[in-house]
């Protein structure tokens, strides 16, 4: 894995651009493991919250397909931390979403290969502005992916564990 140039800025003016009605699509690709790394944690929250807030005030509006690792390639214990905490975050955030009838981002878990150490496709933000993709080719690497039959698997709420210490499966609750 190669230390991508991050350039926050773009990612920034890219992310706000979902709030314009001009704005009928996106795809948000972030599979580098760069994203688990503890000094981008406030980026990353950025990033997930200026989704879901588009999301919210957009409604049907902004279609919105996002890519992250399904797994991790590789095993140590602080990326496992956060990839966990991230992807609960990601799933109860749908969750949200889906409960008040409104359409949550699309979150394809992109399936890496026994061999594959990386994703085969660039972290990036795509919007799909007045009918132009911002950079076609790169969105249309990110939607071939997102449309091959078992490269992605979908982020739902079945991932999560919502009965927690006081859901229903806790017998004190029955005390």
């Amino acid at each position: 894995m190669t230390d991508p140039v991050l350039d926050v800025s773009l990612w920034r003016e890219r992310i706000a651009a979902l709030e314009s009605e001009t704005v009928t699509a996106a795809v948000v690709v972030q599979c580098d493991l760069m994203w688990l790394r503890a000094d981008l944690l406030g980026l990353r929250n950025e990033i997930d919250q200026a989704v879901m807030r588009a999301q919210l005030r957009r409604g049907a509006g902004l279609t919105l397909d996002r890519v992250v690792l399904h797994s991790l390639p590789v095993d140590f214990a602080a990326a496992g931390r956060a990839f966990e905490e991230w992807q609960l975050r990601m799933s109860a955030a749908g969750l949200l979403l889906c409960a008040d009838d409104r359409p949550a981002p699309r979150i394809h878990r992109l399936i890496l290969g026994g061999d594959q150490s990386s994703a085969p496709i660039p972290d990036m933000v795509e919007v799909l502005d007045n009918g132009d993709w911002t950079d076609h080719r790169q969105a249309g690497l990110a939607l071939d992916i997102i449309h091959t039959a078992g490269a992605t698997t979908p982020l739902t709420g079945y991932d999560m564990n919502l009965d927690g210490p006081f859901g229903d499966a806790d017998p004190s609750v029955y005390m």
